[in-house]
């Protein structure tokens, strides 16, 4: 990879939404976020169960830890759990900047949360299918 292209790397991280918060933030972090981060060459998926976050983030590793950062600082999420870090070869997302999704399948996040690593992230991709993505 040339010098001047920065490397991607990955970060998959869960969350839980803090009880004091209403679930109808999600939306406003998103028309936030979704501005800044496509500024910066981040992309992802988010996905939120009414309780839970889980996203998976790629993007130059200089403006995915300061990203990480900011999520771990929010008082909006409680027990942030990065599932995997590490370098990426190629972006997995190319429809959009930041994509979202709402589920009720709550079993399949469960087991989620039983992985780390690579084998977390193959999981979560291979459940996108059964999203609704909203770009």
């Amino acid at each position: 990879m040339p010098a001047d292209v920065p490397s991607l790397y990955e970060f998959f991280y869960t969350s839980q939404l803090d009880p004091q918060t209403s679930p109808t933030v999600v939306g406003q972090i998103l028309s936030r976020a979704r501005p800044h981060n496509a500024q910066a060459g981040v992309s992802g998926l988010l996905v939120f169960d009414g309780l839970r976050f889980f996203q998976h983030l790629e993007g130059p590793r200089a403006a995915l830890e300061p990203l990480m950062g900011r999520i771990v600082g929010d008082a909006r999420h409680e027990d942030v759990r990065i599932l995997h870090e590490g370098m990426l070869d190629q972006r997995r997302y190319h429809r959009f900047d930041m994509g979202y999704a709402q589920t009720d399948d709550l079993d399949a996040l469960a087991a989620l949360m039983s992985l780390s690593g690579l084998p977390a992230v193959e999981r979560f991709l291979n459940m996108r299918a059964g999203f609704d993505i909203q770009a």
